[in-house]
Order: structure tokens, then sequence, then C-alpha cells
């Protein structure tokens, strides 16, 4: 029996359907598929695996399962004044992909997909019933969980249960399988180890991208179009809370990524998404530092005070996932408006960064990376706090 939460997103996959026109019928494909759960980060760090596993899915011809964003209760506000679950006992919640972006547009480069609800909903029951679902990992994956595909756990378990998967063994594999198909003989080693008549499922247990991005999977931001409610919404807020010219910022300083910056210890010449900084002298000898992963107050400020100076601007919007430094900022900058939304929105914030007349972002986090890739889409330039690479070089 189908669990309660799957039956739900069916129901309301099955209403959307109705309601908007999207009955579509899907027939089983022998190019097979490419499912894959998003398990790391939050929305802007499952669209960068949703980026490598569209570059991968083409790149050995199959068809893409996508999934749907993981929502996570730690990264939820509640608003009203009734008693809420402790944060441990709230569920994840599951949003469909073109609840953000048009389908059309990703189709655009990689006419093989199709949602993981529309997946299970018509073609699995039949084709990839159960008894025939395995889990797909390296060794070395294995290595640590009993031989076994690791798969336990939020949002591991989490997610294949929503779907009612429940997986029959472990497929491992050996050797020379690497995510960059881009190279010809690794994408022949997928094509020759996991044929499509034998394999037509091959459903990995986190995305087969590879971290960082490389140019091409970055290069694909041009095929993700913001569904039009969300265009107009960041439209509709700028045009009455923004004044231009403005100056978006996104500040990254919450209590998780405090620690994620300890390891910013001048060390590593790599951390997460610091390609973006690193990347644009292709200066791969510059170490991450502290100040390009975690911004004081202060050094917010005084490097906000050469921008203001430079740019004049009328509004600086703030977005991040604690601290929005209102207050601080106000006071630094009197005669300018200081403006903040609710992070509970990620798409929304991303949006009016990536419209903003001069973006500052942070080197380290796929937040900012996204908001990039957009802007680069647009031909509008990034910078970054903390980074010597642009402005900073005249601070």
């Amino acid at each position: 029996m189908a669990s309660i939460g799957f039956k739900t997103s069916l129901l309301l996959v099955v209403l959307l359907k109705i309601c908007c026109g999207r009955n579509v019928q899907h027939e089983w494909d022998p190019k097979g598929y490419v499912m894959y759960c998003p398990c790391m980060g939050r929305f802007s760090g499952q669209t960068e695996q949703f980026l490598g596993a569209l570059s991968f899915a083409k790149g050995i011809n199959r068809v893409l399962v996508i999934p749907p964003y993981i929502n996570y209760p730690c990264g939820r506000k509640h608003h009203g004044h009734g008693i809420s679950l402790p944060t441990h006992l709230q569920p994840n919640i599951y949003v469909p992909f073109d609840n953000y972006f048009n389908l059309d547009k990703v189709k655009e480069y990689h006419p093989d997909v199709i949602l993981m609800h529309d997946f299970m909903d018509n073609l699995a029951p039949v084709n990839w019933a159960p008894g025939q679902r395995f889990a797909y990992c390296s060794s070395r994956a294995a290595e640590f969980n009993e031989g076994a595909c690791p798969r336990s756990g939020n949002p591991f378990s989490e997610f294949w249960d929503h779907f009612d998967i429940k997986f029959d063994d472990s497929l491992i594999w050996e050797g020379d399988l690497h995510f960059n198909v881009e190279y010809e003989p690794w994408k022949e080693n997928w094509e020759k180890e996991y044929p499509p008549s034998k394999y037509p499922v091959i459903a990995f247990m986190s995305a087969p991208a590879i971290s960082p991005l490389s140019d091409v999977p970055a290069g694909l931001q041009e095929y993700l179009e913001w569904q039009p409610r969300i265009a107009e919404e960041g439209e509709k807020h700028i045009a009455e809370h923004l004044q231009r010219p403005y100056v978006g910022i996104h500040l990254r300083n919450g209590a998780d990524w405090v620690r994620t910056c300890e390891l910013a210890d001048g060390s590593y010449h790599q951390l997460m998404s610091s390609r973006q900084c690193t990347g644009v002298r292709h200066d791969n000898s510059a170490p991450i530092t502290m100040e390009m992963c975690i911004q004081s107050e202060e050094q917010v400020i005084k490097e906000l005070k050469y921008i203001v100076r430079k740019e004049q601007p009328k509004t600086i919007f703030v977005a991040t996932d604690h601290e929005p430094m209102v207050d601080e900022l106000t006071e630094a900058f009197p005669e300018i408006e200081v403006k903040h939304l609710d992070p509970e929105k990620p798409e929304i914030d991303m949006y009016i960064l990536s419209q903003s007349d001069h973006f500052v972002g942070n080197c380290v986090s796929a937040f900012s990376h996204y908001v990039r890739r957009e802007r680069d889409v647009g031909g509008k330039i990034a910078t970054y706090f903390g980074w010597k690479g642009n402005y900073h070089d005249e601070l």
C-alpha cells in the first residue's frame, strides 16, 4: 500500500492535471531512465544537483526523472500563534520541479525528461514494479554501509518512502565510472556497464553530478526559466518596494554556516561553490579565507560603503538565511532604504537579486552561485564579499 504522503501527492497531481490541463500520457522509453534523490542542500544546492544530473542524463542518452524539491522543516519559518510541532517531528515538504521552473524550457536542451510524480504514477507500476527496483552506488559509498547503498536517515529514507519505493537490492559498481560524461571514454563506460535493455532504471542515492559544477552544467542555467507567477511576484515587489538603482546583497550567516566556514582557514583552495570566485580569474592558487565565507558586520558595512560611493544606490535589498542587519545598515546608510523579504521564499529573493543593479554575493554559497549564473545569462556582473578579484582591488 502506498504511503499516505505519496497518495496525497498523487491526488494533488491528478487535481492539477484536471484543473490545469496537464492530462499528459507517458509511454515507456527504451532509452532507459536516470533517477536520483536531491539529498544535499536546500533549494539552491538542489538546483545545482539538477543541472549536473540533467547534463549527465543527456550525456548517456537517458530520460531524466526530475525529483521534487525537498523543503526541510529547519529551513521554514512558522507564522501565527498556533502550536506547531518541534522541527524534528515536522515532515519534509516535496514541491514539484515545475512549481518553480518551466519544464518546456528544460526540454529545449534535453527533451527526454519526466517529473517523478508522473513517472511513479504512469510508468512505474507496470515497467518498474516492486521486485525490479535496485539502488545504485559506487563501492566506496557502500563500503561504510555493510556493502549496501546508503539510503537511511533524512532526507534519504524519507524521500524514497514518500514515493513508496522499496529497493530490492543494491547494484554496486567498481572501477572507471564517473559522473563527468563530458569525457567520452567515461560516457562509453556507463553505456557499456549499464545498457538500458538490462538496466532500464538507474536509481542513484544522490545526484549523478560533479561538485563543483563544471562549465557545461553550469551553463545550462539558461534553460531554467522561472514560472510566470514567480517572475511576476518578484517584479511586483521591485516596483512597490525598491527604488532603482538598488544594490542586492546576500548574507550567509546562520549557525550551520558558521560551522562550514571553520574550514576556511586558508588551507583549502576550493570549498563548496567557491569556484564562482576563484574561477573568475582562473586563479586556483587562491586559498579560501574566512572573509570570503562569512562576513562580520564591520566587513559588510566597510565593503558596502565603497559600493555606495561608486553606485549611488537608493535601496539596499538584503537576502539572508539568518540575520539581515537591517538596523545596522540603516544606521550606516541613513540616506538609503534597506529592504528585506522573508527568507522562506528563496525563489523570490533569487529573482530580486538577479535583477539588481549591483549584486554582492558570498563566494562559497550555492545560493549566491545561482544568482551569479542567472546574472551571467543576462550579461550582468556579480561581485563578492571578501574576494579580491573585482572592486575589492580598490578597497
